[in-house]
């Protein structure tokens, strides 16, 4: 399974939690506070308990409840009743600064404390899950953790994500992913998970807006591009793709990359002559551009198979009709000897792209096998006989003799 890495947490030591100054006027509160002290946390608890349900807008029982939770929350080894207490500690503070807002530098501090504890306890999990791979679910708790605490923070929400993709449960980390993005982040790699959980769970539509605002803001990203093909592709928006590569290619006709995505668009629609010229424009643009040189020798060799198919409606309608008119026989007849010999024409254009990719496929060592198997078709149909024995084991023909 594929590893997704988290970011690095800013390693801060030698602070200790801030208490209220003063004593309190409740002398539950103050029973708490000792209670804190000896770390008698339940004890604690029961007495801010009473505390605040005699005045539930006791500002100090509730900072010092957060203070408590917290505390309780970094002895507890357990990762799920850690991450319940951290975010019972989380609401008590807020629920203390709404009150009292002077209480804002004691709460900030505490909960800094808590974040950088909580994205070490993450990442250390994260680490963990390369051995164990369940410990990537306890990632995921300390990530949300970090999250409560800094909610407009990125990073969280991010990594928080990819301990949910390693741990399998991928449709969970699309929303971290979303609140990442609503936030500001804006990385790449981000928009490309993100939309890949978007089509793996059909949701086609929500990976072409998103793919969209992507390329936007990383118009050079050429994995991004290809992607967002496959999204429009996946999600019925062939017009609309079409539409998009014209006006790119239009404005940066030097960029191989929308020559690409057009032509392959085109050759998607079965239009092959215009297929033809962009893609023709993107291996000139760059020859080692193997996905080009395929598909443009694909485009040749489509384009082939409908001359063929042309030339089968025109005998079958030879065939069908004997009594046909000598002058009109003979104009299908002449017209099925050009187009045999355009569609000998294109399978033999095809070749010599279709000869390049599987060399850059080769050299990448990525398997040509698809490419075999077109250029196969392509050595037969020109009559290259030793060709085409050599590269049928590539294809996965073996011995046809």
């Amino acid at each position: 399974m594929k590893r997704f890495s988290v970011f690095l947490a800013l390693l801060i030591g030698g602070w200790l939690l801030m208490g209220a100054n003063g004593c309190s006027s409740d002398p539950n509160v103050e029973g708490a506070k000792l209670d804190l002290r000896n770390k008698d946390y339940d004890r604690a608890l029961e007495n801010l308990a009473i505390a605040l349900e005699k005045n539930p807008q006791n500002a100090e029982a509730l900072y010092l409840k957060g203070q408590v939770l917290q505390e309780q929350a970094f002895a507890t080894p357990d990762a799920e009743q850690h991450a319940q207490l951290m975010a019972d500690a989380v609401a008590a503070y807020n629920q203390a600064l709404a009150i009292d807002p002077k209480l804002e530098s004691d709460i900030r501090r505490n909960l800094t404390i808590a974040y950088v504890n909580e994205f070490q306890k993450g990442v250390q999990a994260f680490n963990r899950g390369r051995e164990d791979s369940s410990a990537f679910d306890d990632a995921v708790l300390y990530f949300k953790t970090v999250s409560l605490i800094a909610p407009d923070s990125t990073g969280p929400y991010v990594n928080q994500a990819f301990a949910l993709m390693n741990a399998g449960r991928d449709a969970e980390a699309i929303a971290p992913f979303e609140m990442a993005i609503e936030k500001g982040e804006d990385e790449p790699d981000t928009y490309s998970f993100l939309a890949s959980l978007y089509l793996s769970n059909d949701r086609a539509e929500d990976a072409v807006r998103l793919l969209e605002k992507a390329t936007q803001e990383h118009p050079n990203n050429v994995d991004l591009q290809a992607q967002l093909l496959n999204a429009y592709t996946l999600a019925g928006q062939l017009d609309r793709a079409l539409e998009k590569y014209r006006e790119a290619v239009v404005a940066d006709p030097t960029n191989k990359v929308y020559h690409y995505n057009l032509g392959s668009l085109l050759l998607e629609r079965e239009q092959y002559d215009e297929a033809i010229e962009h893609l023709k424009k993107a291996v000139e643009l760059d020859p080692a551009y193997a996905n080009a040189q395929y598909n443009l020798g694909a485009a040749y060799v489509n384009k082939a198979v409908d001359v063929n198919e042309r030339i089968s409606e025109l005998d079958d309608e030879i065939r069908a009709n004997p009594n046909m008119p000598e002058a009109e026989r003979q104009a299908k007849e002449a017209e099925i000897e050009r187009l045999t010999e355009e569609r000998r024409e294109l399978f033999s254009m095809a070749v010599a792209p279709l000869e390049q990719a599987k060399q850059l496929f080769e050299e990448a060592g990525e398997n040509p096998m698809e490419i075999c198997r077109v250029l196969f078709q392509s050595y037969v149909q020109t009559n290259q006989t030793d060709k085409a024995e050599g590269v049928q084991e590539c294809a996965g023909y073996g011995d046809l003799n």
